[in-house]
């Protein structure tokens, strides 16, 4: 897991997965796959709706 990383209520991390610095992760997300860095993720399974 990065630096400034936000994770909300409800989400869950499945697996062997890394977590990109300054990424937020949604309420209730289910995040099965790495997250780069500076996104956010959200939703079953969780998806990338923002990458800078």
């Amino acid at each position: 897991m990065g630096n400034n990383v936000i994770i909300y209520a409800g989400a869950m991390l499945l697996g062997n997965i890394t977590i990109g610095d300054n990424s937020i992760i949604g309420v209730n997300s289910v995040v099965t796959k790495n997250c780069p860095p500076n996104s956010i993720m959200v939703g079953t399974p969780a998806r990338n709706i923002r990458e800078q």
